[in-house]
């Protein structure tokens, strides 16, 4: 059986995870649109992120393998102590 005070400090340590990750991903977006990057579309399916991005004025399009960023998300919260 876990103890209360353990699940109350899991849920506080998630909470200030997700705090990070908030701020995180407006720091990312503020340097894509720094570096005038706009997604234009995107297709998420269960094998991969398919998007359709500009960069400047230049359009371009991009895959990304799912297993493959799930599998370096993992590691990251591995490392940082997220997963338990």
């Amino acid at each position: 059986m876990t103890r209360p005070t353990a699940l109350i400090r899991r849920l506080l340590m998630l909470e200030s995870f997700e705090e990070h990750l908030t701020g995180q991903i407006r720091l990312v977006k503020r340097e894509m649109a720094d570096a005038e990057i706009d997604i234009i579309d995107r297709k998420t399916n269960p094998y991969d992120i398919w998007i359709a991005y500009k960069h400047g004025g230049h359009f371009d399009e991009a895959i990304y393998m799912r297993k493959m960023l799930d599998a370096e998300t993992d590691r990251r919260a591995e490392r940082s102590g997220l997963l338990s």
